[in-house]
């Protein structure tokens, strides 16, 4: 498997699967011939009633996969899995296929990279979007923490890697313009895109309008419930009690999926030349795109 250690300005390696120069995380451990699925994905069988979640990583999908799980289920009962059980990069094709219906699929890879049958069939997809502000803090700790990665690099050094996309799913920015055109150019796909900033500020919204979409009914009460079993810290406390067995796999096996759920905490960790940079890179990168990100400043 071609494994590849990115390094920073300090001489710091990020071990990375690289194909093809695409990167992503090396789930060896988990699937021994992860390049060869990868490569198949293209051709995975899709079902009509398949729903597919996509966002750049740290951008809360694990968030919105309890969500919409609860939703397709029409209960606010706590999921006995987790969004990687469901994670096209993440698992074997027979995996895949066997995951029981309606199926709520996840990927952080790009629209040209999911199963031809998806596209063909306008499967639905949610696309996700989070201040990158608040990625990049959310990234670096998950570099940090996972034993996977190797990584024991510092955050004035990774600002510099982010922006440049010298992380596992590349360039943020080369990720979010991709996706805003394939929405331009597709005008008939079903894809509905939520916000992690208005899901904080009103889910219960949020989630009324992700039924619509999902086209499942909800009433007030359901939708209530499915926003109070997501609200974060319950969900850290849940989820991180059925995940603990993976614990070995964090430093000082401290999990580290549910951080911490903020809005604008990157505020505490950018200096001010930093948020500069970022703001400079970010009206360059982002000059002729609709998107608008909210707490940038």
């Amino acid at each position: 498997m071609p494994i590849k250690y990115l390094k920073d300005e300090e001489g710091e390696s990020m071990r990375v699967l690289d194909i093809d120069g695409y990167y992503l995380p090396t789930f060896d451990k988990i699937i021994p011939n992860q390049e060869e699925e990868v490569r198949s994905i293209r051709t995975w069988k899709a079902k009509d009633d398949d729903v597919l979640l996509c966002a750049y990583p740290k951008s809360g999908t694990h968030w919105l996969w309890e969500v919409a799980s609860m939703l397709l289920n029409g209960s606010a009962d706590r999921i006995n899995l987790n969004k990687a059980s469901a994670m096209l990069e993440l698992i074997p094709q027979p995996m895949y296929e066997d995951i029981q219906s309606p199926r709520v699929l996840n990927s952080h890879i790009y629209f040209r990279m999911l199963p031809e049958d998806f596209v063909k069939r306008k499967c639905k997809i949610v696309y996700i979007l989070r201040n990158p502000k608040d990625v990049a803090v959310s990234f670096f700790n998950h570099h940090f923490k996972v034993l996977e990665y190797e990584y024991s690099g510092k955050w004035e050094n990774y600002i510099h890697r982010f922006l440049t996309g010298q992380v596992d799913y590349g360039s943020w920015f080369d990720y979010t313009l991709d996706w805003e055109k394939v929405i331009q150019d597709n005008p008939d796909y079903p894809i509905h895109i939520i916000s992690y900033e208005d899901m904080k500020k009103d889910g219960t919204k949020e989630i009324k309008q992700l039924a619509q979409f999902l086209g499942v009914k909800a009433d007030e009460e359901l939708i209530k419930c499915i926003a109070g079993a997501c609200d974060f810290e319950r969900m850290k406390k849940e989820k991180n009690l059925l995940d603990i067995a993976t614990a070995d796999e964090w430093r000082d096996k401290e999990l580290g999926i549910y951080r911490k759920g903020q809005v604008g905490d990157w505020k505490n960790w950018f200096t001010v030349a930093q948020n500069e940079l970022f703001d400079t890179v970010y009206a360059e990168r982002m000059k002729n795109s609709k998107f608008q990100f909210r707490c940038m400043v």
